[in-house]
């Protein structure tokens, strides 16, 4: 009896462990790996990066192809003037898996200086795509949770809730307070414009942006691996390279703030954008 409950016991190890490695071998990216890129690429005329060819991020990924640190960040470094921020191969970042969640946070590899955590929690579904996000905050109120919704693969809502905000129902001026950002994309899968609303009790309040991506190139996306990267989420969302980006703030309806960014990209003979 004892060598049968044993065997059962093996049995159901096995199973459990090969169900748990058939869902990290699920790869959603045919792309190929990108281990380096140029910091200018997707950030033209940056003064963090000034179009400095030298600088570059370098990334690692997992026996599954998963990503798990990427190398080189800012370094915010305090002036008579305010803040400015500088580019370091010192500072990294790390994704650590375990299971379906994500923890991902920055570092530094320098004695001289400390990074920021900015650490973020994630969790996947099924296919690795984002489920869940959580942000944590020293403010308790400010704890963030974001929930991730999808058709045909492709996210089509983000809902960002504020848990720890008090809130009394029996209060006329008291509400609970959301955002909630609606997702658009063409025959192509790319992403062609994002709908962000503040809510109050789930009613559009407030705040308003409209986010446009235009002008897309035939080139493979070498950010789709780069999704859990707040840097590079909105570029990993499209199957080509947006080279217009236009970003229009609103309060109450009224226009606040209006920016457009483009991009000039190079590109190799077969078509594909260039990044090192």
């Amino acid at each position: 009896m004892k060598h049968i409950i044993k065997f059962l016991f093996i049995g159901i190890f096995l199973v459990s462990c090969a169900k748990t490695e058939n869902s990290i071998q699920k790869d959603p990216f045919n792309e190929p790996l990108i281990k380096k890129m140029r910091t200018n690429v997707f950030y033209p005329g940056s003064s963090l990066y000034n179009n400095n060819p030298d600088f570059t991020f370098n990334f690692e990924y997992d026996t599954y192809s998963r990503l798990i640190k990427k190398i080189g960040g800012d370094l915010t470094i305090p002036i008579s003037s305010g803040n400015v921020k500088v580019f370091t191969d010192k500072i990294y970042t790390t994704l650590v898996y375990s299971g379906q969640n994500v923890t991902v946070e920055d570092f530094s590899s320098s004695a001289d200086f400390s990074a920021v955590l900015n650490t973020k929690y994630f969790t996947l579904n099924d296919l690795n795509q984002i489920e869940k996000k959580e942000i944590p905050n020293e403010n308790n109120y400010l704890l963030k949770k974001q929930t991730f919704n999808y058709s045909d693969k492709h996210i089509t809502e983000i809902k960002t809730f504020f848990p720890n905000l008090p809130y009394i129902p029996t209060d006329p001026d008291s509400y609970i307070l959301t955002y909630l950002e609606k997702f658009y994309y063409d025959i192509n899968g790319n992403l062609i414009r994002s709908e962000y609303f503040r809510q109050q009790n789930g009613i559009n309040k407030g705040e308003r942006i409209i986010r446009t991506f235009e002008d897309y190139d035939n080139s493979i996306n070498p950010c789709k691996r780069l999704q859990l990267l707040d840097e590079f989420f909105y570029r990993s969302l499209s199957k080509n390279n947006y080279r217009k980006y236009t970003e229009i703030h609103y309060y109450n309806e009224i226009l606040g703030s209006a920016s457009t960014t483009t991009w000039s990209f190079n590109y190799d003979g077969k078509g594909q954008i260039i990044i090192l």
